[in-house]
């Protein structure tokens, strides 16, 4: 991943020093790049409430489903979550439509999409719960 214009690429994603945050299923490259102790981010072990940022990782629509809708009451009303996925790969599940679709079933709303070596993302925010 690199930097755009210099913008260190937690910046770019929208996480900022102090933040609370957790990581699920972070490739090593991806740490790297992200570089949560540099960004001076609070990383959580697990998701708990309050979680201000969260950025997952997945191929799988099951795996992804169960994580949005367990995450959907612990991320702060002006929180966020990113969810990734390889690309291209055939064994995976997901595309940024797929995944926007998913978690609009669950609350959420598609904010931004972004894409770096070799992984897609769309970038989330609680939203109005569906009616059920």
């Amino acid at each position: 991943m690199e930097q755009r214009s210099g913008t260190p690429m937690a910046t770019r994603l929208g996480f900022k020093p102090g933040m609370r945050v957790w990581f699920h299923d972070m490739p090593a490259s991806v740490r790297a790049a992200i570089a949560p102790e540099r960004a001076a981010l609070e990383e959580m072990g697990c998701a708990t409430e309050g979680v201000q940022g969260v950025h997952l990782f997945a191929s799988r629509c099951d795996h992804l489903q169960r994580e949005l809708g367990a995450l959907r009451d612990l991320v702060a009303a002006n929180g966020f979550c990113w969810v990734s996925w390889p690309e291209p790969d055939a064994a995976c599940e997901l595309y940024g439509d797929r995944v926007a679709d998913l978690a609009a079933a669950q609350g959420w709303e598609e904010r931004d999409r972004c894409a770096f070596e070799g992984w897609s993302g769309v970038k989330l925010i609680p939203g109005l719960r569906p009616k059920s």
